[in-house]
Formats: structure tokens, sequence, C-alpha cells
């Protein structure tokens, strides 16, 4: 899989004998991804979580973020607060990030994770820094169904959007007023306030935040989330679509998309593969067998005995 070697570290630092830090698995080594943190394990999408995810010696932890009400990136999976702070009401969008963190995220996994709270996307960057890649999955927060639609459409022949069509989409996803813009915008700075660039790699389900991550921060891995979906039939197709037209660095389906020849064909294109989410040894080691470059996983310690 293609390495991403930090460069935060000074020269005057690295003259003094320190390593620079090495994001990924050892060369031949499938990456594992610790799913939320690992979350066979702790609380999802908390530090508690991030903090395992090092001490188990995941490759790197992934972890979901959205938009509060005043515009601050959190760490979270759900639209809602309810399922991980026991019944609390109400949407993400509609609360500060101050009045979010007033809520316990980890008494209902254990009462042991009773002081945790959502943590900011700054907060678990700051963390990882230095020590564990990080994949940030941008969550789709608009829905860009008519603005998509109208980009297949007016594209479905062209061959890929980018270079040659990236200012008129960037346009067209600027005067659609889609919040995916702004969280998109937001998590690219944060990284790059931290000089994380090497560190980071952007995965989403939207095709409007790939763009936008794919247009205005080149310098960052980017990979595209898919599914297949019996509820819609052409769910998968729009995925492939969008493989074609985005060019991203990587496509990563769910475990139950992903054949031994779609693994040959993405690394033909020269594309990565990072299946989601398993979690038995058993699909582990054939996933692994089939060529595919890293596996989220609830339980990387199980994928890195697996893998190595």
């Amino acid at each position: 899989m293609w390495k991403r070697i930090s460069t935060f570290l000074l020269g005057g630092l690295h003259l003094m004998g320190c390593a620079t830090f090495e994001a990924g698995a050892p060369k031949g080594q499938v990456d594992v991804i610790a799913h939320r943190g690992g979350s066979a394990y702790r609380p999802e999408n908390t530090l508690a979580a991030f903090r395992n995810a090092i001490a188990l010696k995941a490759h790197w932890f992934e972890l979901d973020c959205t938009l509060t009400k005043d515009g601050e990136v959190v760490v979270i999976h759900d639209d809602t607060l309810a399922r991980t702070t026991g019944g609390v009401p109400g949407e993400v969008k509609d609360y500060t990030l101050a009045e979010m963190k007033r809520y316990d995220v980890g008494s209902w996994f254990g009462p042991e994770y009773g002081a945790e709270r959502f943590p900011s996307l700054g907060e678990s960057l700051d963390l990882a820094k230095g020590k564990i890649g990080v994949y940030i999955e941008i969550k789709n927060s608009d829905d860009d169904s008519k603005l998509t639609g109208g980009i297949l459409a007016d594209f479905k022949d062209a061959p890929r959007l980018f270079p040659e069509h990236g200012d008129e989409i960037l346009k067209r996803i600027e005067a659609s007023g889609s919040r995916n813009l702004e969280l998109a915008r937001k998590v690219i700075a944060l990284v790059r306030e931290r000089k994380m660039e090497k560190q980071i790699v952007i995965q989403s389900f939207s095709a409007i935040v790939c763009a936008v991550a794919l247009i205005e921060a080149p310098e960052l891995r980017t990979e595209l989330l898919a599914s297949s979906s019996e509820k819609d039939p052409q769910q998968w197709g729009r995925f492939v679509a969008w493989l074609r037209l985005l060019d991203p660095h990587g496509f990563n389906p769910n475990k139950n998309d992903v054949t031994e020849a779609l693994v040959r064909d993405l690394h033909a294109q020269g594309k990565t593969i990072a299946p989601w989410t398993v979690n038995e040894p058993a699909d582990m080691a054939r996933l692994a067998r089939w060529g595919v470059d890293s596996l989220i996983t609830d339980k990387p310690d199980v994928a890195l005995g697996v893998t190595r």
C-alpha cells in the first residue's frame, strides 16, 4: 500500500537521531485500520478508543466527523446524539460543540468510560500526531442528490472530471450551498494547521466531499467509500461511475461487495482497496489472500494476528 511519511519533524531533530514517523504497515503487510478506534473494545469514536488503537499497534484508526451548529468539526458517526448518549434527543446540527460536550458518550459501553465526551476532530488529530495514521471519514452531511445527479448526467461520457472540469465542478458545488463543502474545507484546514497531510487519508461516501478534497487538497490522499443496496439496485452503479469520474486514490467497499476480480481490477487502475467492516478471521484471511491493501475492522488486534 502507498506509504505516507510525515514531514513534521524538523531537520535539526532528524540530525539528532529522531526517526520520522511512518504511517501504515511495513512493506508487504496489509494495513490494519481500527474502525471508530476499534469499537469492539472501547466506546466508538472516543479518545479512549483512539488511545487503545495506538496501544494495540493498529496502523491507523478511523473516525467519523460532521459539523455542529456552530460550525465545529465533531467526531461522531450518527446524525443524532441518542445512540451513544443514553437517549439525548436531537440532531448534531442543532447542538454547539460545547453543548455536545456536556454528555457522557462512554457509559453505554461500560461505566469505567463515563468521563468520555464527544471529541473534536482537532483533539483527535492532536492525539494521533506522530503516533498513528488517521482515516477521516467525512460524513455525508447534506442531501446532494440533485447536484450529484446533474453532474453524473452532464458528464456521463467524460473519462474523468479532473483536472479538465475542476473549476466548473467546484462552482456548481459552491452554488448549491451544500453543507458538505463547508465540512470538507474545515477538515482540510484542521489537517493543514497541524502539518499532518502525510499522516491522513480522507474518505467519504459523498462524491461532493471527495470532489472538494481532490480539487482543493491534492496533497491529501482521498478514497471513495461504497456499498451496494438491495433497496436501491442502482446504488453500486453510481459508485462505480463516481470512481471513474473522480479518479480517487482508493475505493473502499463493504466487505460483502468485494470479489477477487474487483481487487485485481482496482490494482490494475492503480488504486487501493480497503474493505469494511471486517471482523471475522476467516474473512480477514480471505481478503488478505485476494490482495486487499487494508482492512477496516473493529478488532485490529485480530486482524494484525491474521495478516502478519
